[in-house]
């Protein structure tokens, strides 16, 4: 990488607030091939805080007065609620920043074509604001009310008593005591994303009525005081925590929804008045951002995805907003305080940029130092089995997961200069459709944010399928086959990124290239006869199409640190063995410690588990998280990190952070 695209990287990274305010981009984490040879020191990362914060001065001023020829993007209804934030935030204009928060009240009762207004709010219009604003609503009010957190009485009487109106009428259509029960803490409505915006949204809107002596004493539609709903909740959010930190993370690996769920996670975090939940958040938020940095490359998140729609989503890695956050707060992305305003309509950077939620430095210099971290493999449980429907459910819809037998491991090989991973999964067991949609699995580089290969399915109707791979995954080596109960996908095809079809050289059946100081090869494997020399086709300068649609794919990375030439590597490939008996392919070559591996695969009826070295895979492992610098026992409450002389505990079971 030359300096210049160092720079272009790393200049200006950093996160934090003014003194006073505990940085949000300390949510800042790092990451592209050229920073190892920063090693930041904890006297580095204080000053890209302080950076960053600088940055989030400029960008409030920005809003205040922006420049001539501003574009506000798609969401215009949402520029009161900016100047609002901004104009308290600043101390300017404070009584402009009340006009507009009456504005934007006054849009919501006017309402929508889908949901017409009227001189009343309701449910359904205060429902609306759901989707990127009622987080700024939950800003406003707890930062600036006659109590806030920020600077208290910015916001006035009159702005204050539309916003509780709005909270009454939201929890009102959202929050029952019955929905807020711990048994459902792994009851997801909708999907993981709208879970997380309808409910812990209701939760602080009853927080704030709780304390309003216009509220506290009602009783909202299932008979139950504001009050209750708080208590209710509050002890839901707990466990939600300690269940995500040590049962497995999100159910939703998603590049498409991450904008909408992570700001809420941080606004419960920064918002929630029980000082308990707040630190179990940001202990969470901890583990999220550590899971993070450890698969990622070059600032992408590799290993196995959902819900990576075809297209975009699934080939650049700009287009995954869990990146796009992260990569702005450390300014890898751009100096995101002169972007249009179109680039941050979804709020996430004025969330983030003002959360008290501070990065610790272990995680920073984990997403920093990708060198420092070497090679290594990273597994974690995600939930993904499906849990039958409890008796006392009522009428709540959406996914029961079985958090205690998931049934799914994600496995990634991580090196300075390629992440390979993915899912190997039970073929007989039924998945949550928010975790069985268009799964990605494949290989990144750290050479560019698009670099890439990886197998996937034609997309049939939508676009959207369901299962669509199986895949069993040791080190350096995955088989990917297409599921036969896959639905709305048809043939499986291998993308190649932009530009690299040109470098690739054919030879014995293999497509193999270099990438940066990395290599790949991908080879459709034949069943049962003999392997084809050659198994495939090519649709167009990026796809690789499988003749046998249902023919496992393997996928084989190097280093150039291993093999010096790409000549080299495809040498090193003749020493890998494949074979089919009874429907078993085994699949044999030399793992990284100079050992044999095998991974055999039921590629024809697609009933068993897949073993690597006789051993069948695992899917219940006890660690939650595993890999050098990140474990937890699963269920044990306790998270550990640890990365260059640096150890932190996450201790949920005592909600206290054991620094050593």
């Amino acid at each position: 990488m030359t300096d210049r695209r160092c720079e272009r990287h790393l200049g200006r990274a950093g996160a934090g607030l003014r003194t006073g305010c505990v940085a949000a981009l300390a949510v800042a984490m790092g990451v592209v091939a050229c920073a190892t040879r920063l090693a930041p020191g904890a006297d580095d990362f204080a000053a890209r805080r302080q950076r960053r914060s600088d940055r989030l001065e400029r960008l409030m001023r920005r809003i205040l007065s922006p420049a001539k020829g501003t574009k506000f993007g798609a969401f215009r209804d949402q520029v009161d609620l900016h100047f609002a934030l901004a104009s308290f935030w600043t101390g300017e204009r404070v009584p402009q920043g009340n006009e507009a928060v009456r504005r934007a009240y006054a849009k919501v009762l006017r309402g929508t074509k889908k949901v017409p207004g009227g001189e009343k709010m309701t449910p359904a219009l205060a429902y609306t604001q759901k989707w990127r604003r009622m987080r700024l609503w939950l800003r406003l009010y707890f930062f600036f009310a006659d109590r806030g957190t920020r600077h208290p009485g910015r916001l006035d009487a009159s702005a204050r008593a539309k916003m509780l109106d709005l909270f009454w009428s939201y929890a009102a259509g959202t929050s029952t005591v019955h929905r807020a029960r711990r048994k459902f803490v792994w009851h997801i409505q909708g999907s993981e994303n709208h879970d997380m915006m309808d409910l812990s949204n209701a939760f602080l809107c009853v927080q704030a009525l709780k304390n309003a002596p216009a509220y506290r004493g009602r009783t909202l539609p299932d008979g139950h005081t504001p009050r209750e709903h708080y208590d209710a909740w509050n002890a839901y959010y707990k466990l939600y925590c300690d269940q995500r930190a040590t049962g497995g993370l999100f159910v939703e690996i998603s590049p498409t929804y991450g904008k909408y769920f992570l700001p809420e996670l941080v606004n419960l975090g920064d918002l929630a008045e029980d000082p308990v939940l707040r630190k179990k958040v940001h202990m969470l938020l901890t583990v999220v951002f550590a899971d993070w940095a450890v698969d990622q490359v070059g600032g992408i998140r590799g290993g196995g995805k959902t819900r990576s729609y075809q297209g975009s989503y699934s080939l650049r890695g700009l287009a995954d907003s869990w990146n796009v956050m992260i990569r702005t707060f450390l300014d890898s992305a751009g100096d995101w305080e002169h972007n249009d305003y179109a680039n941050y309509t979804h709020n996430y950077n004025l969330v983030l940029g003002t959360s008290s939620y501070r990065m610790p430095d272990v995680v920073m210099d984990l997403a920093l130092n990708p060198e420092a971290r070497g090679r290594y493999v990273y597994r974690s449980v995600r939930p993904a089995k499906s849990a039958p429907r409890p008796p006392d459910a009522g009428a709540l819809k959406g996914y029961w997961m079985d958090a205690a037998d998931p049934r799914c491991l994600r496995y990634s090989y991580v090196t300075p200069e390629y992440v390979l991973g993915g899912f190997t999964l039970d073929p007989s067991v039924n998945y949550a459709a928010i975790h069985s949609q268009n799964r990605w699995s494949g290989i990144l580089f750290a050479t560019g944010d698009d670099a890439r290969v990886f197998p996937q399915c034609v997309g049939l109707r939508n676009g959207k399928t369901y299962n669509q791979h199986l895949a069993v995954q040791h080190e350096n080596v995955m088989i990917v086959q297409k599921n036969r109960k896959a639905k709305q996908a048809g043939d499986m095809r291998v993308y190649f990124a932009r530009g690299m079809k040109k470098r690739l050289v054919e030879r014995d059946g293999w497509v193999a290239g270099k990438e940066g100081k990395a290599y790949v090869a991908v080879r459709p494997l034949a069943r049962p006869a003999k392997p084809s020399a050659r198994g495939y086709t090519w649709d167009d300068a990026n796809w690789l199409r499988c003749r046998d649609p249902l023919a496992p794919v393997v996928l084989v990375a190097g280093r150039e640190s291993t093999h010096r030439t790409l000549d080299e590597f495809l040498t090193s490939l003749r020493s890998h063995e494949s074979a089919s008996h009874k429907g078993l392919l085994t699949y044999s070559f030399p793992a990284a410690d100079g050992r044999r591996a095998t991974l055999t695969m039921d590629i024809e009826t697609q009933e068993r588990l897949p073993q690597v070295n006789g051993r069948t895979v695992n899917l219940r492992p006890n660690r939650a998280f595993d890999c050098p610098y990140l474990h937890a026992q699963r269920g044990s409450g306790v998270v550990t990190l640890t990365f260059r002389g640096r150890k932190l505990v996450l201790d949920f079971n005592k909600t206290e952070e054991r620094n050593r």
